[in-house]
């Protein structure tokens, strides 16, 4: 059953089976969503039985963004590096067909339904990596300010500081409240 991301729960090892494996972002099938380019997928870490119909993966997602930052002066990469920790449990009926609300704790929130006694891990990385987008990425490293002629200066390594002399509209009240003596 491993194709992609599926796993049968029958060929879980006792001792959890190590995953390590790059990951397609084709496969991910992110091209309808408003997602940045992506590249260099990597799923890795263990995925163990709990019972007889639960399991649980804990690991990590890499991979990298094409974002263009916040004043849009270059595309850069955006590394991730996610945790991960998915549990698997079977869907019972009362939670697939029921109407009624139905209060989530904290775990409920990373479960996903094991279906024709399978894993598949496709979704929760997938889900994982959305939630690592970078909402409004910052210029990196030198850049701080929102002043895009500054951060210009800045990328092509000119000077910046001392020879501005700040706001003119502020010059009127450079000699208020001195002292004269």
């Amino acid at each position: 059953m491993n194709d992609d991301l599926k796993y049968s729960l029958d060929h879980i090892p006792e001792e959890g089976l190590k995953i390590g494996i790059e990951v397609k972002a084709d496969l991910l099938d992110v091209d309808g969503g408003n997602w940045p380019p992506l590249s260099g997928v990597r799923l890795e870490g263990t995925l163990e039985r709990t019972g007889d119909q639960e399991a649980v993966f804990g690991g990590r997602v890499l991979g990298s963004f094409l974002v263009e930052y916040h004043l849009g002066l270059a595309q850069m990469k955006f590394p991730v590096e996610e945790e991960l920790t998915v549990y698997f449990q079977p869907a019972y009926p009362e939670e697939t067909c029921s109407g009624d609300e139905v209060e989530l704790g904290g775990r409920d929130l990373e479960v996903y339904y094991i279906e024709n006694d399978g894993v598949d891990l496709l979704n929760p990385l997938r889900d994982q990596l959305g939630l690592a987008i970078p909402m409004q990425p910052q210029c990196p490293d030198k850049c701080k300010g929102e002043d895009p002629d500054l951060c210009r200066r800045l990328r092509v390594g000119e000077g910046v500081g001392s020879e501005m002399e700040g706001d003119p509209r502020w010059t009127g009240l450079k000699e208020w409240g001195k002292v004269e003596s």
